[in-house]
């Protein structure tokens, strides 16, 4: 009879507990958007600063600047800028990717105690959509920096060559490389925009 109530109010305290656990895997949720949303913040902030890099160096090539000697301080601080843009996102992903480990972790989990057989198959296909959805962004953000970081070398080194020759006559030879330069620049721009639009996406589509 002892084993018996010991066995019964374990039952009882297991069931009490499972509302308060029920809870935990919404604040997961929550906690790991908030890490989604955080990060496209900070791509948002690096593709403003990557924009307005462009703008200071179409202003040079294309003899719109006031003051060339001005503009080319200019470019070489917002192209400086950039990368401290671009870098700051590191630790943010890095987060994400953290409390992305743990929510699909949770996710599985969860899934696997459902014992209705159609509830869990359906779990189960809706975590590997979720988690094949922010794979796809995290390939689309890997391909986009490798794209900005050409287009950074490309411009050090344009930036170099201005450097020593700041005139007229060196900045008209630059016209073919500008129209590479602008032709990387709006493919990278355009794809961190598709990175941000798939980042809002997946984040609003987790929410309550």
């Amino acid at each position: 009879m002892k084993r018996l109530a010991f066995v019964l109010v374990a039952c009882v305290a297991a069931v009490r507990a499972t509302p308060a656990a029920a809870q935990a895997g919404p604040e997961q949720t929550a906690k790991f958007v908030k890490t989604v949303e955080n990060t496209n913040k900070g791509i948002r902030e690096a593709r403003e600063q990557i924009q307005k890099t462009v703008d200071i160096y179409n202003s040079i090539v294309d003899v719109t600047a006031k003051d060339n000697k001005s503009a080319y301080k200019d470019l070489v601080n917002a192209q400086g800028d950039c990368e401290k843009k671009v870098a700051a996102i590191g630790p943010r992903a890095d987060e994400m990717n953290a409390e992305a480990t743990t929510y699909f972790g949770g996710w599985k989990n969860s899934a696997a105690l459902i014992t209705d057989p159609s509830l869990k198959s359906k779990s189960q296909a809706r975590l590997t959509d979720s988690q094949a959805r922010f794979n796809k962004t995290a390939a689309e953000a890997k391909n986009a920096r490798q794209h900005f970081d050409t287009l950074m070398a490309d411009l050090k080194n344009q930036i170099t060559f201005l450097g020593n020759d700041l005139n007229p006559s060196a900045i008209k030879s630059l016209k073919p490389d500008a129209v590479k330069f602008n032709t990387r620049a709006s493919t990278t721009l355009a794809q961190i925009d598709a990175v941000i639009k798939m980042n809002d996406d997946y984040a609003a589509s987790m929410k309550p």
